[in-house]
């Protein structure tokens, strides 16, 4: 499996402009941070103190900013500086995560580093509010969907099976006279295996969506239905996929009808996700005592919200999901991606917003799950996973990782680790 997913780092982002926490450059440069007390976890109360290392020649400026999460800014400034080690420091004051940014700047060059420490991040709670009325209002949507014929078709894929893995084309009926497209993947055997619905990141699926990530989980023993959430068939040319993306401008889509919450994009997106475990549901190689729904980043929010209107799932994995208290720009705090009350803060987008609030739907979560963070995600900043991860009423697990932005917690080991977890919690032998 690890081979497998190996391959998938090809998928993933090279060089990022995001910073990291250590960053070198010509003539010398270098510029590194880390906690001094070699922990990236304090409680309220504590100081918490960087070493800066600092590589060059001649005198250079370097430029500092303490916020929370590029939120609130703490303390920022700037400061004259040589070859050698500087400590910059700063307390907190809520629960909440602490970001260092630096830049060092010698003439012309310029090299940026960040690094990010947690206080008593277990008492992160979320800003919102769950709505009255959210019950009523998925109950409407599932009643919709329920109407609907779910009207499977299923295409083998001949010669593309990998490793056993049987892999095939699946297309199911959706509210509006949509359909969801999706790739099946089927471990050798007879079952009944494990069954799980992966819910891709942005913008979603909207070229052909196989990944080997999909295999990894396939090899591990589960059957695995990758959908694509904006309906679009799959296998086609590139041109026409293109196309799509250019006319419905996908990069906007997370904003699509935000001023109604029964006109949202993600409305029928996160049905597609229920419709997914009727299928799933409708398989005789399935043990439906053991479904689970799995995304990470916009795949991650859209799979709390899933889980949080369907109780047949019976585990949850999230890999830095975005969706998390979008209304935290409201009170000095990161908000996830799509940071929908950045750009809009009228009266029905905030109604909006709490209906598709993962951090809030997360209290309705009660099976076990799983949640991995990344300490320096800008996307989907550390204060509002745990936040999510706080308000989750079943058992669960969170996993850190220091000095990783968004784009580089998409690698291979991520991918094997969470694997592993879901292997754990459905009792799967390796």
């Amino acid at each position: 499996m690890l081979q497998t997913l190996l391959l998938a780092a090809s998928l993933v982002l090279g060089q990022s402009p995001f910073p990291t926490p250590q960053a070198a450059g010509e003539n010398g440069m270098r510029l590194a941070v880390s906690p001094a007390a070699s922990t990236h976890f304090y409680s309220l109360g504590d100081t918490a103190r960087f070493a800066v290392e600092i590589g060059g020649s001649g005198e250079m400026e370097l430029e500092y900013s303490f916020s929370h999460g590029k939120a609130e800014v703490y303390e920022s400034g700037s400061r004259a500086v040589k070859a050698g080690e500087v400590e910059l420091a700063c307390p907190m004051t809520q629960p909440g995560f602490l970001r260092l940014d630096l830049t060092l700047r010698s003439g012309a060059d310029s090299l940026r580093a960040a690094e990010a420490v947690g206080f008593d991040p277990l008492h992160i709670r979320p800003t919102g509010r769950l709505p009255d009325d959210f019950a009523r209002f998925w109950d409407h949507g599932l009643a919709e969907l329920l109407r609907v014929d779910p009207d499977p078709r299923v295409n083998y894929l001949s010669g593309r099976d990998s490793n056993g893995v049987r892999r095939y084309q699946v297309s199911l009926a959706n509210i509006e006279g949509s359909r969801i497209y999706g790739w099946l993947s089927v471990p050798p055997g007879e079952g009944p295996f494990p069954g799980l619905v992966y819910i891709p990141g942005a913008p979603g699926g909207v070229r052909e969506f196989y990944t080997p990530f999909q295999q990894g989980y396939a090899e591990a023993g589960i059957i695995v239905l990758a959908i694509n959430i904006h309906g679009v068939p799959l296998g086609l040319p590139d041109e026409v996929y293109q196309d799509y993306h250019d006319r419905r401008q996908l990069g906007y889509a997370p904003l699509a009808g935000v001023d109604d919450k029964y006109r949202y994009y993600y409305r029928r997106v996160v049905l597609s996700g229920v419709r997914a475990i009727d299928y799933l549901h409708s398989r005789h190689d399935i043990d439906t005592t053991r479904i689970a729904v799995a995304g990470g980043s916009q795949g991650g929010g859209l799979s709390l919200l899933v889980t949080s209107i369907d109780k047949r799932v019976d585990a949850l994995v999230l890999h830095v999901p975005a969706m998390c208290d979008q209304f935290g720009i409201l009170h000095g705090r990161p908000t996830g991606w799509p940071h929908l009350l950045r750009r809009s803060n009228s009266s029905a987008t905030r109604t909006t917003a709490a209906c598709f609030d993962g951090a809030l739907a997360a209290a309705r979560i009660t099976c076990p799950t799983v949640v991995g963070v990344s300490l320096l995600d800008e996307a989907c900043p550390p204060t509002t996973v745990y936040a999510m991860y706080n308000n989750l009423s079943g058992p669960k697990e969170i996993i850190p990782h220091p000095g990783v932005h968004h784009p580089g917690s998409f690698i291979p080991e991520r991918y094997t680790e969470l694997i592993g977890k879901l292997q754990s919690m459905f009792s799967i032998k390796d």
